[in-house]
């Protein structure tokens, strides 16, 4: 069952993210299982990017409102 990226916290995806590095760090060789985690890694991480996407857009903007 995928979890909702959407909805997911800057910090607690991260924390996935490491989690699941350390995962295939420790040498587990479960292919399914190892495929599912990356699958995973690759929805986070697209989702982080377009939060930080729109973050720095937003920042970018209020950096022009208060610009002289």
């Amino acid at each position: 069952m995928k979890k909702d990226t959407k909805e997911i916290d800057m910090g607690k995806g991260f924390e996935e993210l490491e989690n699941i590095a350390t995962w295939f760090e420790s040498g587990e060789t479960d292919l399914d299982q190892g495929l599912q985690k990356f699958e995973r890694a690759l929805e986070i991480a697209s989702t982080l990017k377009k939060k930080l996407s729109v973050a720095e857009n937003k920042i970018k903007e209020i950096k022009k409102k208060y610009e002289s």
